[in-house]
């Protein structure tokens, strides 16, 4: 899929995910983009618009979608660790981290 394409506007909220910081302006949402899940994404309080996202199909190709500048580094870490989520239950063939082989 090409994500360069893809603006905050276009993505709908798919599936909840638990909030990651405290006393969220915002709630944190897998995203779709037609009828596929994507990444994940902040969307206003009881709203369907879509302000911060993360998408992509790994570590090497994710791209962030929104202004960044607008949030603390906590809400972004918070999306990071979201998009980690989304890339072991959603996309469930990438790993995370160097696997340990035992001998």
């Amino acid at each position: 899929m090409n994500f360069d394409m893809i603006k905050c506007e276009d993505l709908q909220q798919a599936i909840h995910i638990p909030n990651t910081t405290d006393e969220p302006k915002e709630e944190t949402w897998f995203v779709k983009f037609g009828e596929e899940i994507i990444g994940v994404g902040l969307f206003s309080k009881q709203t369907e618009r879509c302000v911060l996202a993360i998408v992509g199909d790994g570590y090497e190709d994710k791209k962030l979608l929104g202004d960044i500048d607008a949030y603390d580094t906590l809400v972004v870490e918070g999306l990071n660790i979201a998009f980690e989520g989304y890339l072991r239950s959603i996309r469930g063939d990438v790993v995370i981290g160097e696997k340990q082989v035992d001998d």
